[in-house]
């Protein structure tokens, strides 16, 4: 009985060990070892299709229309480390690459050091040419220079 009781404490603490560990990682206290961060999403366009099925590692990001944005997706998981983003081109039936799945063709990487204290949202930039841009501020995030600069040479067609 006493042995069986010894068994089910150190159980116990070795759960309540790992269960704090994996917490770790959560903070941004210095020395500590962080895996990722929780962030708002909000994502701007610079594109001239509609992009459906907007993947940011695993999580859904939704839809947004030719030279839009998704509105903020709060709550995010970002692993630090190279990320993952891809959407499907969508348009009027006949636009040309509607269905095609698009992978960034950039290196997107996001670490610790890239991020400023305070920051609750990230910002993603799709440009042309399957590129893609983070930026990073405590409040909902503009539009970037470069993007506005491809809004304005495309004002006709917006």
């Amino acid at each position: 009985m006493i042995d069986q009781l010894l068994h089910r404490r150190r159980a116990l603490a070795l759960l309540g060990l790992a269960s704090m560990t994996s917490l770790v990682g959560c903070g941004r206290q210095n020395g500590s070892t962080q895996t990722g961060i929780v962030l708002n999403v909000e994502m701007y366009s610079y594109l001239d299709h509609a992009a459906v099925n907007i993947i940011f590692n695993r999580t859904d990001l939704g839809v947004m229309s030719a030279y839009g944005g998704t509105g903020t997706i709060t709550g995010v998981w970002i692993p630090f480390g190279p990320q993952s983003l891809k959407w499907t081109l969508d348009g009027p039936k006949g636009t040309p690459g509607i269905g095609t799945i698009v992978e960034i063709k950039n290196r997107l990487t996001i670490t610790p050091e890239q991020i400023p204290q305070g920051t609750r949202y990230i910002g993603l930039h799709l440009y042309p040419g399957d590129t893609a841009e983070a930026t990073f501020s405590d409040g909902i995030p503009d539009r970037t220079e470069r993007g506005q600069k491809i809004i304005s040479d495309n004002d006709d067609h917006v």
